[in-house]
């Protein structure tokens, strides 16, 4: 809890300045608010492993994760899906400076758990067919609302047509033969809760252009929604499924006039509204939502948002992915931030990375406004150091006994602002009811800073995942998954580096 009352110590004592009085109101304030979210059962320690322990997970690499949660009682599951390089022997081949992946290769693993993450069982791999021989990562995943039991998962993938043949498709520290191989993503579908997959449909614009990331969501009603940026034309393609059964279908464009630059990240709310969010070559991420049949207009949020930074560490460099998450939940007391948007900006004074946070009313009809009161920016809080980065945010919109919570789940340099530790943190974007409505952060060790293990690339997990799993005393239960690298780092080649795994660690 060292973070969360630094957070706390912050608030009360730094810029507000608040007077003593004011200071203790606030201080039960904060124990009123935050004393059944705040708690953490794994505060500032170890991940639990999820893969790279005694099954066959051990003696390969997994990174970057997405999460699902499904089922009921003795159903309930929490799947995870991942890169998985198990399972690839001959078809992926590396050397010290180059990679050569053949056809048959797959990337697309997932592990499930069916007591809350306490212990993890290896599910398998997805096999590539004829018509997409390489199944290439970029993991997402969602489950229907209408039957627990149906789960989907979605890999970019490499159509039959641009395989380039016996070569393979070759990378270096430098090049990277997918960027022409890729043609579209491949989606498995599992009717057993997540324990076990198959293919089910392979979506790819006609002339298969280049896909890139991932992004799933399921609706009320049982539409199954996946998302892609399209590369070749810098459009977001949202493919939707009508039943946790049918076939999909690409959607008109959410973002007419806007280019894209990475991937997209979807939403669905309780009324089967779809929200749709992706970084713009402007610089903003751009937020749109279909309701009724048709897309309104799209709304800017956050602003100077990073693009994929790498970050240069002591010794070793790390490339990221998608700078910004976004939810839809419950409104505060101020009123009119149902949307909620953290990104990744960079300090102009220092280049420092922080998040930064907008606020949007559920209909979006008046814009989205900027929220400092959430950022981790110097120039707002005081005592924050390193970088923060890669954020992921997570709502509940609350239920009878239940109230409702905003997490946010990122990685930090915090506790290592100058070395090659990265560690994972999480907090609440908070709204004190007094002295004056005030937007707060307060945030806390999640998972002890770990040396990264990166390739020589700086690759080592681009994204990672929050999901709410349970519900107990009155608290929501969160997890959140996390490429793994603390075993140690025996190994660090131009495309590949060992020990790489994934562990997951839970919160209330």
């Amino acid at each position: 809890m060292r973070r969360f009352r630094g957070a706390l110590s912050r608030f009360l004592q730094g810029p507000i300045r608040l007077k003593f009085v004011e200071r203790t109101l606030a201080l039960a304030l904060v124990a009123l608010f935050c004393g059944i979210h705040f708690a953490c059962t794994s505060c500032g320690g170890p991940g639990t492993p999820v893969t790279g322990g005694q099954d066959q997970t051990g003696g390969n690499e997994q990174s970057e994760t997405a999460i699902s949660v499904q089922g009921y009682g003795d159903s309930h599951v929490i799947t995870v899906t991942y890169n998985d390089g198990t399972g690839n022997a001959g078809k992926i081949v590396y050397t010290p400076t180059q990679r050569t992946v053949y056809s048959g290769a797959s990337l697309m693993g997932w592990s499930y758990s069916t007591d809350n993450g306490s212990h993890w069982t290896y599910g398998g791999k997805v096999t590539p067919g004829s018509d997409w021989p390489i199944l290439w990562g970029d993991p997402a995943i969602t489950a229907s609302k209408t039957n627990q039991a149906i789960v989907f998962l979605s890999n970019l993938a490499v159509p039959a047509s641009k395989y380039p043949g016996a070569g393979g498709i070759v990378a270096t520290k430098f090049s990277n033969g997918f960027y022409n191989a890729i043609g579209g993503a491949c989606i498995a579908r599992s009717t057993d809760f997540g324990k076990s997959f198959t293919n089910y449909q392979c979506v790819h614009q006609p002339s298969y252009h280049f896909y890139d990331g991932g992004n799933m969501a399921s609706g009320p009603f049982g539409d199954i929604y996946a998302a892609y940026v399209d590369v070749s034309t810098s459009l977001v393609d949202i493919w939707r499924s009508p039943s946790d059964s049918g076939t999909f279908n690409l959607m008109s464009n959410p973002f007419p006039g806007i280019f894209a630059t990475t991937h997209p990240r979807l939403r669905v709310w309780t009324d089967g509204t779809l929200y749709a969010a992706v970084r713009s070559s402007s610089g903003d991420v751009v937020i749109n939502r279909f309701v009724n049949g048709n897309w309104g207009l799209p709304k800017a949020a956050c602003h100077h948002v990073e693009q994929y930074p790498t970050i240069t560490l002591s010794d070793r460099t790390l490339r990221t992915g998608p700078q910004f998450s976004f939810d839809v939940g419950a409104a505060s007391i101020i009123g009119n931030d149902e949307v909620r948007v953290v990104c990744t900006t960079r300090d102009p004074q220092t280049s420092r990375l922080f998040l930064e946070a907008s606020f949007c009313p559920l209909d979006l009809s008046n814009g989205c406004q900027d929220a400092p009161g959430w950022a981790t920016s110097t120039q707002n809080s005081s005592g924050y150091d390193g970088d923060q980065f890669n954020p992921l945010v997570e709502a509940f919109p609350g239920f009878i006994s239940i109230p409702p919570i905003w997490k946010v789940s990122f990685l930090s340099r915090e506790d290592d602002p100058h070395g090659n530790k990265v560690g994972v943190q999480q907090g609440n974007l908070a709204v004190l009811p007094a002295p004056g409505k005030q937007r707060v952060f307060l945030e806390f060790d999640l998972v002890t800073a770990q040396t990264i293990c990166p390739d020589n690339r700086g690759y080592w997990g681009d994204y990672d995942d929050l999901r709410i799993y349970g519900f107990t005393g009155g608290n929501t239960q969160l997890i959140r998954t996390e490429t793994d690298s603390s075993k140690g780092c025996t190994k660090q080649w131009d495309t590949n580096s060992e020990q790489v795994h994934v562990s997951s660690a839970t919160t209330d």
